[in-house]
């Protein structure tokens, strides 16, 4: 079944509601003509008809001759008055009613009982329906006079006409202010969800180039924005894909060039036989590290990675780390000064925040110059567990720092090479802390060395 887009659904609804309004306006004009109107005329037809019954029960033949006289002069009703009830059943005697009856049999045994009648029936003579009253006039228990009050229907129409004028120019205005909003909302409702349904196609063909025009505060401009958004995010996200996949690139073609090289060299005699090899293990190294940190960060990346929380004492560890690298530290003549607070417990992956704390200390080591100093501390603020290590190394110049934690960033693009570092350890550093729900800052001055500080939740006992 082919689906119905919004723009006819919009207008089915406009369409259903203006139904619906013609038919409300037609029930209530039928109620104010029928109920309201044409009741307040038979009521003034049934008041007439009780003041001349007064009239002929309290005066003389000819006061009753004036004031019916005076009635159909004033008014709209016309009346027919006649001491012989049985002309009425005939009609003859009255000119416009020569060709019907005014009553039938059965009412005028009403009238005989001293029963008003009220109905509504077709003139022939006028040719339109009448509303007609007819009052028994009772004499001593008997009937002795019938007043016959009726006004044409076509009056009572012409007088409600304005109404019906003023309800069907309602109607109209109501109609054009319908399809006006019903424009309004189709240019925007589907105009912008047509224009997003073609970003999402270009989204989806790889570009994120485009945007949508939004503006306005309800939810469509809020789906816009959000599109916008995702779209930024996505350039982002394809952006850093296409450099990360050329640091790879470059970061494998490095060592790969290398070895073509070495190869070479080996086979015109230019190097040794155990320079090559020692060239070989340096790279493949090198590489093995790289493909590491890589599968590294692709785990972390995933939202489904799962971390093996247990309580860690922030202390122990830095100190079995530390007890690890004592022979780069003895190497390079660095002082380590330990300010550690044994009650520190975080609730953490062991091997994850060892990884941590391990690469830190190791681009501490690495970049700090012989006979310098390494401190590190462990210490706790409110419900977190800190982690500083503050070197007095090389530093990191002003301008690199708000980059430092991104995937293949290098200080110093030789920097890298010479120190053996793949460019992926700080950000792997982030990943981890950031898994842990904790954060990492590092600052630094150049030539005085950095500070970098992680931290932690503490586990709750």
């Amino acid at each position: 079944m082919k689906s119905i887009s919004i723009r006819y659904k919009i207008w089915l609804t406009i369409i259903s509601v203006s139904v619906f309004t013609i038919l409300l306006v037609t029930i209530v004009s039928y109620y104010l003509y029928q109920i309201l109107y044409i009741e307040k005329q038979t009521d003034i037809l049934l008041k007439q008809g009780r003041n001349l019954e007064a009239v002929f029960l309290e005066e003389n033949q000819e006061v009753l001759s004036d004031r019916l006289q005076w009635v159909e002069e004033s008014s709209e009703t016309s009346i027919i008055f006649t001491d012989d009830p049985m002309q009425l059943g005939s009609g003859a005697p009255f000119d416009s009613f020569a060709e019907q009856n005014l009553i039938t049999f059965s009412e005028r045994q009403e009238l005989l009982l001293g029963k008003t009648l009220i109905f509504t029936k077709y003139h022939t003579g006028l040719e339109q329906e009448i509303r007609a009253v007819v009052v028994p006039l009772i004499l001593n228990d008997r009937l002795e006079a019938v007043i016959f009050l009726y006004m044409p229907l076509t009056a009572i129409t012409e007088a409600f006409q304005p109404i019906r004028m003023l309800l069907f120019s309602s109607i109209v205005i109501l109609i054009i202010f319908l399809v006006g909003i019903g424009l309004k909302m189709t240019n925007r409702i589907v105009r912008p969800l047509v224009e997003m349904e073609k970003l999402a196609k270009e989204i989806a063909q790889g570009n994120f180039a485009k945007r949508v025009a939004v503006q306005g505060k309800d939810e469509i401009t809020s789906l816009g924005k959000s599109i916008n958004t995702m779209s930024e995010n996505l350039h982002e996200v394809d952006k850093e894909r296409k450099e990360f996949l050329g640091n790879v690139s470059h970061e494998l073609r490095t060592p790969i060039s290398y070895l073509k090289g070495y190869s070479e060299a080996v086979k015109e005699n230019l190097i040794t036989t155990e320079k090559y090899i020692e060239t070989i293990e340096k790279e493949t190294d090198r590489m093995n590290q790289l493909v590491h940190d890589l599968l590294d960060l692709a785990q972390l990346d995933g939202t489904s990675y799962p971390l093996d929380k247990e309580p860690v004492i922030l202390s122990e560890m830095v100190k079995e780390i530390v007890r690890r690298f004592r022979l780069e530290l003895k190497e390079k003549k660095i002082i380590t000064e330990l300010d550690l607070n044994e009650e520190v417990v975080v609730l953490g992956d062991y091997k994850r925040l060892d990884q941590v704390i391990v690469n830190l200390l190791s681009n501490a080591i690495k970049f700090t110059p012989e006979n310098r100093k390494i401190k590190i501390s462990v210490h706790q603020m409110k419900d977190l567990g800190i982690f500083q290590i503050e070197d007095e190394g090389i530093g990191i110049p002003e301008n690199d720092l708000p980059y430092i934690f991104e995937r293949f960033y290098r200080v110093e693009k030789a920097r890298t090479r010479k120190t053996g570092g793949t460019g992926l350890g700080l950000s792997i550093v982030q990943q981890i802390v950031n898994k842990h729900k904790g954060n990492v800052q590092l600052e630094s001055t150049s030539g005085r060395g950095t500070k970098v500080t992680v931290k932690l939740p503490l586990f709750s006992f």
